[in-house]
């Protein structure tokens, strides 16, 4: 099982790699300009098939484009670029003027028109003059090539909330359905997009989502997920906090290519109009990210799905100006990400409820979401430590062939699953930046970091994974606390 589970998750990646890599390539405004005028895009068609068709890929691509124009205007949903306008919620506390800089400057600079983004600066109240001087410093230097740019603050201690992230955004994207509502903008041509303050876009993704999002069917009811890569302090931080964060990318694009099962998960976006619907953030969750989806996903009775969008956004890892305390940071971060198990009884209520979704798909989601959290908290511990259990556990299994064969087998089975771990190499070579001094030395130490997989995985997943899950058994609650992010 191991085995296969291995080989899976190598094939998804790969297959997920490459296509990334070529749509890194594809130029969204101008299929946005295309999709803007179909007249245009039926000329550019018939001069294609005229003088020959060279490009084959992308000439399948603008017939694509045309069939799903006539799909969307068959189901009266068609509308044009101009019409849509991106909001971002972006939340911030104590963090420092040059990530958040890094970030807005990111939004401000990408090849989608800046003038159709919004700006919902939420700090919170705990960080008041903080909050306020950098806002007040970004605006005065980003804010005139925004659509708009509006500053709030999250006051503390408001009933049935809990601090953190999902109380923050709730309160920003309210504050921005009243901005929508004075302007008479309408939520369906609204794109929300929730950012941590470390989210920083490629500068495709604001193009990309917008197109997406015009020519997704029932797009109101979809969330659309970016990559997340952690890239920004990678080369700052430690070797086995590199391990884990790479990890967590290489699981992310491996899922990605079964959409029946894909969550959306920390910064993403989504329609303004699927926002209200599912109320915002549950202020009272930690893992506001899962709830929502649930949320959104049992409202519309199954029919909600997760829009991949290739183009990637950049965050920081774990950081802190101590080595040892970043270790501790890390922990905590992972276990507050595995107490997203607390999702469990609350989909398998809801399922039971609800009587539209197909029995098969009930079972196959509950199903994959247990696995996913025992595999979490168990995998890297069993297949560390499968070897020797059965002496360590039974004293007349040592003395059997059995006994004597099974090492041998296991290290078989591990070599050859070893693969991926080839395969993660060199991926990882290809998608993280070059580092600015000690190119050699860093670039050597990718290649010997992955010799400590079995000891971050156990240290910096398992074991975190093991306590969330030890807290929710015994009903002890879990806080939110935001993940430091020092550059270095």
């Amino acid at each position: 099982m191991w085995l296969f589970k291995s080989l899976r998750l190598t094939t998804n990646l790969t297959m997920s790699y490459l296509r990334s890599q070529k749509f890194a390539k594809t130029d969204w405004m101008k299929l946005i300009s295309y999709w803007d005028a179909p007249k245009k895009l039926e000329y550019d068609l018939r001069a294609i098939e005229k003088r020959g068709i060279e490009d084959k890929k992308y000439y399948r691509t603008l017939l694509d484009l045309r069939e799903q124009i006539g799909i969307i205007k068959r189901a009266g949903q068609y509308k044009k670029s101009d019409e849509i306008i991106n909001a971002v919620i972006y939340m911030t506390y104590k963090e420092s003027y040059e990530l958040i800089r890094e970030a807005i400057k990111s939004y401000a600079e990408g090849v989608y028109p800046s003038e159709k983004i919004i700006i919902v600066f939420s700090g919170e109240e705990r960080d008041k003059e903080n909050a306020l001087n950098i806002a007040n410093k970004i605006k005065d230097e980003f804010g005139r090539r925004f659509m708009d740019f509006i500053i709030t603050i999250h006051p503390y201690g408001l009933p049935n909330e809990i601090p953190g992230k999902s109380s923050n955004a709730t309160w920003a994207a309210k504050i921005l359905q009243k901005y929508l509502d004075e302007k008479n903008i309408k939520y369906e041509n609204v794109i929300i997009s929730n950012f941590d303050a470390d989210t920083v876009t490629h500068k495709n993704y604001f193009a990309e989502l917008t197109y997406t999002y015009l020519k997704t069917l029932n797009r109101e009811r979809q969330t659309y997920q970016p990559r997340h890569f952690y890239h920004n302090n990678i080369w700052s931080v430690p070797i086995l906090i590199r391990l884990i964060v790479l990890g967590f990318t290489f699981c992310e694009m491996a899922e990605a290519n079964d959409l029946k099962t894909y969550k959306a998960f920390s910064s993403r976006s989504m329609g303004m109009q699927l926002a209200i619907d599912t109320d915002f953030w549950d202020p009272m969750v930690i893992p506001e990210d899962s709830r929502q989806h649930w949320t959104a996903y049992f409202l519309k009775d199954g029919k909600y799905h997760v829009v991949l969008i290739e183009s990637p956004i950049y965050m920081d890892a774990v950081s802190t100006s101590k080595y040892f305390d970043t270790f501790k940071e890390q922990y905590i971060q992972l276990r507050r990400w595995a107490y997203g198990a607390c999702d469990l009884p609350f989909v398998v209520f809801n399922m039971l409820a609800n009587k539209k979704i197909p029995l098969f798909m009930k079972i196959y989601q509950i199903a994959y979401l247990m696995e996913s959290h025992l595999m979490w908290a168990t995998a890297p511990i069993i297949l560390t430590f499968t070897g020797w259990l059965p002496g360590m556990l039974n004293a007349s299994f040592r003395t059997t062939v059995m006994a004597y064969k099974m090492p041998g087998v296991v290290s078989y089975l591990l070599t050859f699953a070893g693969i991926g771990v080839v395969v993660y190499a060199i991926i990882t070579f290809t998608i993280i930046p070059r580092p600015r001094k000690h190119i050699t030395w860093k670039y050597i130490s990718l290649l010997f970091q992955w010799l400590f997989v079995p000891l971050a995985s156990i240290f910096l997943s398992s074991i975190p994974a093991l306590e969330a899950q030890m807290r929710l058994l015994f009903n002890k609650k879990l806080e939110y606390k935001v993940s430091p992010k020092v550059r270095k």
